[in-house]
């Protein structure tokens, strides 16, 4: 009879985990699909001439890692094409090393090579997050609700854009309240496949370490971890004091509370976090040793994007965070506080350590006096989004069962329901903005045929001078460098963005042109309707620049007496057929 039983109930629970399993891979597939909704609505909704550039969001940095995609298709260091000024080729990213190499092996489009990335990234996220909640959650529901929460939950940036259309402003009164991705899983997911890629290193990173600790004798766990570290910091050098610093606060929680010295957790941590340090120098090496990169990373101030105040911060992460504080307010406020404190160090496991670990020490890296300090919002959703489940379901659902058991039951809808309007709009505001096909996310047929020819024409000796929209994408589609590129990436941005505009107005004298030109060796000008914005001067007039190539109303001129006098006019009649075509090219 026991036999018989046994005989039924292993079937049973193995029918049970794969109906799991396959309720998983089926939510990972919607995330996925509402994820791509934006693209795929650019790219169906694609006028005759007008061509979407794959980007969701952040033009300026993903055109970055496009030109380093390229470039690594045939080298592992690649130099910094965004700048006018010859420089020595380095490693900026691991992610675009490995993806160019792809791309050199299987001829893949850039447009579909990113988005494959962003999606098997986003689908390796979902997965770990699932195993997150299932190390830090007791049962099914808080898993469940977690989960939901990790992936949907967003701040309360929403309002702003109620504000916005009620006044009829421009945008929304603080942007950053609700343009903010690292700790929003839905926005990168969507457009970010490099903060997908980080936040999922990390959190793997964070659950082999903490395996290693509960299987002490497990040194492979201790490998695994380090190999992990290492790979996130061969991209996000930064991320190392996220992934050292957390695990040393619980480090300190355990010595606290057991009285003794966690060695092994402590050898753990300094072994990965050895082997995780060598890029982190290197960039630090990179940075400070060569005056170029000395002003790149110096220019990061030029975005203006820090980790918001406290009061914007609290608008930012939303109601998870509220409930963080109102979590803490209820520990202080109960009575016999030292008490239930010392009990709850005495009785809490490695893992919750951990977790207040990360909440509170994530929650002081993010002030961290740096131009850097927001990337430390990478992953911090997580211990908020954790902490303000756990206290729903273990505090106040328990509290409201008695008197208004309904309600209880249904705050974790409630919750749900309030964290999601912000993660909503920025979805459909990004299929609405996509579809408009308006520059820079999409290039009219024209400029983009320009920059197809300088593909096949221009060699790293090349340099392009044009209006910062089209300038940005040169070293996408060519080898060329461009005088006017990134707000970071392009040294003495500012004085070279008053540069191209003074080239282009028609009260600068022939020999100021001259002298611009030959300052920043520029060998190619691209003349669209965004130059002609600039100013009334007229390319043609000038006896410096020969018209080498049209399509329409875009003109590639060479600079004459650098290069010669090129080899004559060639004009694009209209034809999509006639546009020009390289591998790795933009093309869908």
């Amino acid at each position: 009879m026991a036999t018989s039983q046994a005989v039924t109930t292993r079937p049973t629970a193995a029918r049970r985990a794969l109906a799991a399993h396959w309720r998983l891979a089926g939510f990972i597939g919607v995330v996925l699909l509402l994820t791509s909704l934006p693209l795929l609505l650019a790219l169906l909704t694609e006028p005759a001439d007008r061509h979407f550039q794959g980007i969701i969001y952040g033009v300026a940095d993903t055109a970055q890692y496009f030109a380093w995609l390229r470039d690594h298709r045939t080298a592992w260091l690649v130099p910094n094409r965004m700048t006018a000024e010859p420089n020595a080729p380095a490693l900026f990213n691991l992610l675009w090393l490995v993806v160019g190499r792809v791309q050199a092996a299987t001829g893949w489009g850039t447009i579909p090579l990113f988005h494959a990335v962003r999606v098997l990234a986003g689908a390796a996220l979902l997965l770990v997050l699932d195993r997150v909640c299932l190390r830090f959650t007791r049962d099914q529901a808080e898993r469940r609700n977690a989960l939901l929460v990790l992936v949907f939950g967003s701040g309360f940036g929403w309002v702003w854009v109620a504000v916005k259309y009620a006044q009829g402003l421009a945008d929304v009164p603080f942007p950053f309240d609700l343009y903010v991705a690292e700790p929003n899983t839905l926005f990168i997911l969507t457009a970010f496949p490099h903060f997908t890629v980080a936040t999922t290193l990390i959190l793997a990173i964070f659950l082999t370490y903490l395996a290693a600790l509960r299987q002490q004798r497990r040194i492979l766990l201790i490998v695994v971890t380090a190999a992990l570290a290492l790979l996130l910091t061969l991209q996000h050098a930064y991320d190392l004091l996220i992934i050292t610093l957390v695990p040393a606060g619980a480090l300190l929680l355990m010595l606290l509370r057991d009285r003794r010295l966690p060695w092994f957790a402590g050898f753990a941590l300094l072994a990965f976090g050895l082997v995780a340090l060598p890029p982190p120098l290197y960039f630090t090496w990179l940075t400070r040793g060569d005056p170029l990169w000395r002003e790149v990373l110096a220019q990061f101030a030029n975005a203006g994007v820090f980790t918001p105040p406290p009061l914007h911060l609290l608008l930012l992460m939303g109601v998870p965070l509220l409930l963080v504080l109102v979590a803490l307010l209820d520990a202080l406020i109960r009575p016999g506080r030292r008490a239930r404190l010392r009990r709850a160090l005495a009785e809490a496991s490695d893992t919750d350590l951990f977790l207040v670990s990360w909440l509170g020490v994530g929650g002081l890296l993010l002030y961290i006096p740096t131009d850097f300090q927001i990337h430390m919002l990478t992953a911090w959703q997580v211990p908020v989004s954790l902490v303000a489940v756990r206290w729903l379901h273990r505090r106040a659902m328990p509290a409201l069962a008695a008197a208004r058991p309904r309600f209880a039951r249904a705050l974790p809808l409630l919750l749900f329901i309030a964290v999601i309007p912000t993660s909503v709009y920025l979805l459909s505001w990004r299929a609405f903005d996509l579809s408009r096909h308006a520059a820079p996310y999409s290039l009219a047929r024209d400029d983009e045929a320009a920059l197809h020819w300088l593909g096949q024409q221009t060699t790293r000796a090349d340099v392009v001078l044009s209006g910062l929209t089209l300038g940005q994408f040169v070293p996408v589609y060519s080898d060329a460098r461009t005088v006017l590129g990134h707000w970071a990436q392009t040294a003495n941005f500012y004085a070279k963005q008053q540069a191209v505009a003074s080239f282009f107005s028609a009260d600068t004298t022939e020999a100021e042109r001259q002298a611009l030109l030959a300052r920043y060796g520029v060998t190619y000008l691209i003349q669209s309707a965004e130059e002609r914005a600039l100013g009334a001067f007229d390319p043609a007039t000038s006896p410096l620049l020969v018209p080498v190539f049209r399509a329409g109303a875009t003109t590639v001129y060479q600079v004459s007496g650098i290069r010669g006098q090129g080899s004559g006019l060639g004009v694009r009649k209209g034809s999509r057929s006639s546009q020009s075509s390289h591998p790795g090219t933009m093309s869908p």
